[in-house]
């Protein structure tokens, strides 16, 4: 009979949970709330009403399942399968969430961390596939990532290798939400463009930014709008966001040397705005003999990304 694999990306405010079959045909898949404030325990209760009701609504049984695969923010250890602290989930500490929902299931469970997760998806069923070197970049509110060697996902000593977003690009930078200055994430995630842009406002700066936000906080896709409609001071920033990108992926074909680089996450919708001025910058930064063999796309997966990468991690 022929076996399904269960993807479930545990998020801050959802859970996403999904059938998908071994080609990352996606079955069936449901979101629900996380409802995280109330805790590990009511949570992980969530996550197993998720995996039941899309059973349900395909008329499968936990039997008809090769595994179920969970994609959690970190930090984590994905071999012992500990989920050890996340930001935004408050109230957990050190849950064995393989063990407890293995138990429960009578399933095989593994657990990974969702850029980690999302990057092996993106391997195997997106534009990664067939590529042994290969990167992955999730750039939103924040910037992460995973890297696969030589066709293996490379996790390192406990499981939190490839903080692409926390790579140094400036000493003198500002401070990160990680507690550094400078890092990528700083100066190239949705958050550092919605930060430029206030700083802007802040002094006088007449933008269209402004009048988009209304009476909300500025955001990164208020700038993208504004540049749309002409607003110098918005293309201002949209260029250095891609000059941030473009240092950035410079220095992963540095570090990593890879095949292909795949660009994800929420700023990547924005990809022809950005590409251009993001290559030209790779191209003056990046080691010649590295960005050579290196060709740099837009992600396919889109927003299915976190259930599929989950459920490829039983493969």
């Amino acid at each position: 009979m022929k076996k399904f694999l269960c993807g479930v990306d545990l998020g801050g405010t959802k859970i996403s949970t999904g059938i998908v079959d071994e080609n990352g045909n996606i079955i069936k898949s449901i979101k629900i709330p996380t409802m995280a404030e109330k805790g590990p325990d009511v949570v992980i209760e969530r996550i197993e009403e998720s995996i039941y009701q899309v059973l349900k609504d395909t008329g499968l049984e936990m039997s008809n399942l090769k595994g179920i695969g969970i994609g959690s923010p970190g930090p984590l250890n994905a071999k012992k399968g500990i989920v050890i602290s996340p930001p935004n989930l408050p109230h957990w500490s050190n849950v064995p969430i393989v063990e407890i929902l293995s138990k429960r299931l009578g399933i095989e469970v593994r657990l990974e961390n969702d850029a980690n997760a999302a990057a092996i998806g993106e391997h195997l069923f997106g534009s990664g596939r067939g590529v042994d070197n290969f990167v992955y970049i999730t750039v939103s509110t924040g910037i992460g990532g995973g890297v696969i060697i030589e066709g293996k996902l490379y996790s390192g000593e406990n499981s939190n290798a490839a903080e692409i977003g926390h790579h140094t690009i400036n000493f003198d930078g500002p401070r990160c939400n990680c507690g550094n200055y400078g890092c990528f994430e700083a100066y190239a995630s949705g958050t550092a463009i919605a930060r430029f842009a206030r700083e802007g406002i802040e002094k006088g700066i007449k933008t269209k930014i402004k009048e988009l936000a209304g009476e909300g906080e500025v955001k990164a896709e208020h700038v993208f709008e504004a540049a749309k409609l002409g607003d110098e001071f918005a293309k201002e920033l949209v260029e250095k966001e891609a000059f941030y990108l473009g240092v950035g992926i410079a220095n992963i074909m540095a570090f990593y040397n890879p095949r292909k680089i795949a660009i994800g996450g929420g700023v990547s919708a924005q990809w022809d705005m950005l590409y251009e001025k993001m290559m030209e910058t790779v191209r003056k930064k990046a080691l010649k003999p590295n960005a050579e063999v290196c060709e740099v796309v837009k992600a396919q997966l889109g927003e299915n990304i976190g259930v599929l990468g989950a459920a490829a991690l039983l493969l």
